[in-house]
C-alpha cells in the first residue's frame, strides 16, 4: 500500500486554525479571489502523522514539508507554522483525497502554466512497516529515455522535473539499478514505465527521494493489519 501525492501552488486564502487552511492552488487575483475555488485541507494529516499513529493511513491528506537529496525543501511548504507564517508555496495533495474534490477545484496535472509531464510532479511513499523493500521510502516521479541495458542496469537520460517538454533542455545521464528498491520504485504496481527488455524505453521514472524516519514508524496491531488486509482483498475483487 502507498500514499501518491500530486503537486501544486498554492496560496493561501483563510486560516482555521493552526494547521487546517484554505487553499487556491492558481493566482487568486486572476479569479477574483474567489472563495468558491478554495480547498480546504489539514496539514496535520501527514504521512508522519499515520506513522506516529496519530492518524490513520487512509486519513492523510497532504504530504510533509522535508528536506531532499540536496538539502533542499520539498513537499508543502504553506501554512501557519512553517516554520513561520507562509501564504504562498507548494502543496502535495494525496491522490485519493484529490480525486475526492470537486472536478471544479480539482487542481490540473501539469498545474496551471507549467511544462513537463503530468507525473513529474507527483511522489509516491510507501507505507511503513510492510513486507516490502520500499516501505518507508519515497520516490519521485521525473521523465526519462533508457539508453543502453547491462543486465539489471540500465542507461538513462533523466530530464529536470517540469521541464522535459522544453527545446534544447539537457538531460543528466547516469546508471542505475532498476531491480533496486534503493535507487527506484522497483516492485509490483510500480508507478516507473521505463524498463528492460520488451518494456518502454521512454517515460515515466521514479527515482529515490526520502524516506520516514524510522523513529516515526509505530508497530500496527494485529486488528489493524487484518482490517487493511480485507481492504485489500476488496479493492483486488
Amino acid at each position: 500500500m502507498r500514499w501518491v501525492f500530486r503537486g501544486t501552488g498554492a496560496f493561501v486564502g483563510r486560516i482555521e486554525s493552526e494547521t487546517r487552511i484554505a487553499f487556491w492552488p492558481d493566482e487568486p487575483s486572476d479569479h477574483g479571489f474567489d472563495p468558491s475555488r478554495l480547498i480546504t485541507i489539514d496539514l496535520a494529516r501527514t504521512p508522519a502523522a499515520a506513522a506516529l499513529g496519530e492518524i490513520s493511513y487512509d486519513a492523510v491528506e497532504v504530504d510533509d514539508c522535508f528536506s531532499g537529496p540536496n538539502g533542499d525543501v520539498r513537499g508543502t511548504t504553506i501554512g501557519p507554522r512553517w516554520p513561520e507564517i507562509q501564504v504562498s508555496g507548494a502543496v502535495y495533495l494525496e491522490q485519493r483525497f484529490c480525486e475526492r474534490l470537486p472536478p471544479a477545484i480539482r487542481p490540473p496535472l501539469p498545474p496551471k502554466f507549467m511544462g513537463g509531464r503530468a507525473y513529474e510532479y507527483t511522489t509516491v511513499l510507501y507505507w511503513p512497516d510492510r513486507d516490502d523493500p520500499r516501505a518507508g521510502k519515497r520516490y519521485a516521479g521525473h521523465h526519462a529515455e533508457l539508453l543502453e541495458e547491462r543486465s539489471s542496469l540500465a542507461r538513462v537520460a533523466v530530464y529536470p522535473q517540469g521541464m522535459s517538454d522544453r527545446p534544447n533542455v539537457e538531460p543528466r545521464t547516469m546508471w542505475i539499478d532498476l531491480s533496486s528498491a534503493e535507487q527506484t520504485d522497483a516492485g509490483p504496481q510500480s508507478l516507473t514505465e521505463i524498463g528492460l527488455g520488451n518494456a518502454s524505453k521512454r517515460g515515466a521514472l521514479y527515482l529515490i527521494s526520502t524516506g520516514l524516519p524510522s523513529s516515526y514508524v509505530i508497530p500496527r496491531t494485529r486488528v489493524e493489519e487484518d482490517e487493511e488486509k480485507v481492504e485489500e482483498d476488496e479493492e483486488a475483487e
